[in-house]
C-alpha cells in the first residue's frame, strides 16, 4: 500500500473509531430499554413531509440598539457582535461582545440577563482585550463564542478567540484578524449558580500548530462552540485566508472533555459541507427530538444560515432563514450586514428564540444592534 492510501485510510479509521464511540453507549442504551424484537418490515413507503424552520414572530425594531441605557452607560460607541445566549430557569444569560470604539478592533465580552429575551440588563464586563492593535500583541481582540456547563468541574466555562493584528514586515494585512487561540475561562463561583462569574482563564485549547490543516488559513482557530454526543465533545471551528483571499469554510474538533486535549477531525472529513462561500460563528444545540440544530451567521439580506445532523457529526447542507420582514427591516441590506446570531433555544411549545447581531445607521454612522426573533418548524 502506498503512502496516500496508508493516510487515507488511516484518517478513515479515525472517524469511524469517533463516530464508533460517541454512538455506541446510545445504541447500548436504546437496546436496554426494549426487550421486544425489531420489526423488519416496512410499515409505509410515504416520506414524511420536510419541514424547515421560518420565521413567525419578531420584535420591533432592535432590542439592544445604541440608545439603550446600559449602552450608554458603558459608552459602547459600535455595538455588538458574536456571543452565546442560554436559558436556564427561565432567565436569559447572554455573553456578548461589544465594540467599544472601533468596530471589529476594540472589543471586550460583556455579560447581560432577561427574564424575556426582550428587555436586557448588563451586569458586567467579563473578558478585556489587551490594548495595542499589533502584530505581537496575541490578545488584541477577543471574541465570546461559546458558553457551556462543565459537569466535570461544576462550574460554567466560557470559550473565546484571541487574536493578533497582522504583521506588514511579512506582508500580512494590519487590520485583518490572524492566528486565532481558544482561550477556556473558568467561573470561580461554583455550581450553574455561578453563571455570572467572574471567569478566571485556564489554558489555550487549541491554536495554530502542527496539526492546522490547509484550509484553516491565516485566520485559524476562529469560533469554538462545544456540544456533547455520547462521551465525547465536539467543536466547530472557522478558518479564512486572507493572502490570497479564500473563503470562510468550517471544520470539526473532538476531545473526551471540555479541557482536551482538543484534536481536529481529519481531512478529508474537515471542512464540513455547510456552504460554497461563507459561514462562520456556529452555535449547536441538540433538540428535543435527538437531532443537533447549528446555526451560523452566513450570507442573504437579513437571513441567518441553519445546518441538521441526526448524530451530531454529519451536518447537511446550509437553509437560510429571514429573521425580519418587509415591514420591520432595520437592518442594513448586503451579505455581512446581517450579523451572528447568538442562540436558538427551544422553548416548551416547540418554537426558537433566536438572538441575534445585525448592522444599522446611527447619525449616519454604523452601529451593530441586537435583534430578537421567533423562529418554528413548518
Amino acid at each position: 500500500m502506498n503512502r496516500k492510501k496508508m493516510q487515507f485510510a488511516a484518517k478513515f479509521v479515525t472517524i469511524v473509531t469517533i463516530a464508533c464511540m460517541t454512538v455506541q453507549p446510545l445504541c447500548a442504551q436504546k437496546k436496554k430499554t426494549s426487550g421486544k424484537k425489531e420489526n423488519t418490515k416496512t410499515e409505509s413507503t410515504v416520506k414524511p413531509e420536510v419541514k424547515v424552520l421560518k420565521m413567525v414572530a419578531q420584535h420591533t425594531g432592535p432590542v439592544i440598539g445604541a440608545d439603550h441605557a446600559d449602552v450608554t452607560a458603558s459608552n459602547n460607541k459600535s455595538g455588538f457582535e458574536t456571543g452565546q445566549v442560554v436559558k436556564i430557569n427561565g432567565v436569559y444569560h447572554m455573553f456578548v461582545n461589544e465594540m467599544f470604539n472601533r468596530p471589529h478592533r476594540d472589543m471586550r465580552i460583556s455579560y447581560w440577563t432577561s427574564p424575556d429575551a426582550a428587555t436586557w440588563n448588563r451586569q458586567s464586563t467579563i473578558v478585556e482585550s489587551v490594548p495595542g492593535r499589533i502584530a505581537s500583541n496575541p490578545r488584541a481582540e477577543v471574541w465570546c463564542t461559546g458558553v457551556v456547563f462543565n459537569e466535570e468541574e461544576d462550574a460554567w466555562n466560557i470559550f473565546y478567540v484571541a487574536y493578533r493584528a497582522g504583521d506588514s514586515t511579512k506582508g500580512e494585512i494590519p487590520g485583518n484578524d490572524y492566528a486565532g487561540r481558544i482561550w477556556r475561562a473558568k467561573s470561580i463561583i461554583k455550581g450553574r449558580d455561578g453563571i455570572a462569574g467572574p471567569y478566571a482563564d485556564m489554558d489555550v485549547i487549541m491554536e495554530p500548530d502542527s496539526t492546522s490543516q490547509e484550509w484553516e488559513g491565516q485566520q485559524a482557530v476562529a469560533c469554538f462552540n462545544p456540544y456533547k454526543v455520547g462521551n465525547t465533545w465536539f467543536s466547530p471551528y472557522d478558518g479564512h485566508n486572507h493572502t490570497p483571499r479564500g473563503p470562510w469554510p468550517t471544520g470539526l474538533a473532538y476531545a473526551p472533555s471540555l479541557k482536551g486535549p482538543w484534536k481536529r477531525m481529519p481531512e478529508p472529513f474537515n471542512p464540513l459541507p455547510l456552504a460554497e462561500v461563507f459561514t462562520e460563528n456556529e452555535i449547536v444545540t441538540r433538540l428535543k427530538d435527538g437531532r443537533y440544530l447549528m446555526i451560523f451567521d452566513s450570507f442573504g439580506d437579513q437571513e441567518i444560515g441553519y445546518s441538521l445532523s441526526k448524530d451530531g457529526i454529519h451536518w447537511e447542507h446550509e437553509t437560510r432563514v429571514k429573521v425580519q420582514t418587509a415591514d420591520n427591516v432595520w437592518a442594513d441590506a448586503g451579505d455581512h450586514a446581517m450579523r451572528t446570531p447568538l442562540c436558538a433555544i427551544e422553548e416548551e411549545d416547540g418554537s426558537f428564540t433566536v438572538i441575534y447581531t445585525a448592522r444599522t445607521q446611527r447619525y449616519n454612522k454604523n452601529f451593530y444592534a441586537i435583534g430578537k426573533c421567533t423562529l418554528a418548524w413548518q
